[in-house]
């Protein structure tokens, strides 16, 4: 389950002249949602002779689910005269197993099907989805709920009660997330599944604040 973390920031602001009923409270709610990955992500690289084109690498590695837009970069080796075609990609944690077997398949038949085409692969690290992302949503509802919820605790002690919302600024956002980079190889990856368990990634980010009345 995701973790919802609380962090509330006071700021009272003072009357403004012939305005004594106008005392307000500021309280900016915060939630940080922390997900496990749900993806697995591989280096590919693949050399071939200079004559080769991008749609004979992509076909070669469609098995696999690689396309176009996998690559991520195109080097020249001088010695002897080939390119170096490198992609990434990107699996379900739960198809760990039998992505590694369909790696380690077309490693091997690949060079018997495509003539001058040799493929590594190593493990890169971990990762969450845009789907996983996506389904984790701030809610202005939950925020204001929060920062209800603490004004109430905190107006009295000064002699006010908390009063009817004003105003909400920063409305919610969702920070980015970065991918878990773990330098390995195959045999990383072969025992990776029992560490990526605890392998946590930023947390999804976001907070509210809400301008309260504050009532004598």
């Amino acid at each position: 389950m995701p973790k919802h973390l609380l962090s509330i920031l006071l700021l009272i602001v003072p009357p403004v002249f012939g305005q004594l009923d106008m005392h307000t409270l500021t309280i900016t709610a915060s939630r940080s949602i922390v997900l496990q990955p749900d993806q697995v992500v591989f280096a590919l690289s693949v050399t071939s002779g200079v004559a080769t084109s991008l749609d004979q690498v992509v076909s070669a590695l469609s098995g696999v689910g690689v396309t176009a837009a996998n690559l991520t970069g195109i080097s020249n080796n001088p010695t002897p005269p080939t390119l170096q075609w490198n992609f990434t990609l990107s699996a379900p944690l739960s198809s760990l197993s039998a992505t590694i077997a369909s790696l380690a398949k077309l490693q091997q038949t690949i060079a018997q099907n495509n003539t001058g085409l040799s493929l590594t692969f190593t493990f890169e690290g971990s990762a969450v989805s845009q789907q996983l992302r996506q389904s984790q949503s701030c809610s202005d509802s939950d925020l204001v709920a929060d920062a209800t919820a603490q004004g109430q605790k905190l107006p009295t002690a000064a002699g006010f009660t908390l009063g009817p919302v004003i105003s909400f600024t920063n409305a919610p956002q969702v920070q980015p997330y970065g991918v878990n980079v773990v330098n390995g190889n195959f045999a990383v990856a072969e025992i990776y599944p029992n560490l990526l368990l605890g392998t946590l990634t930023t947390p999804v980010t976001c907070s509210l604040s809400v301008e309260f009345r504050l009532l004598p």
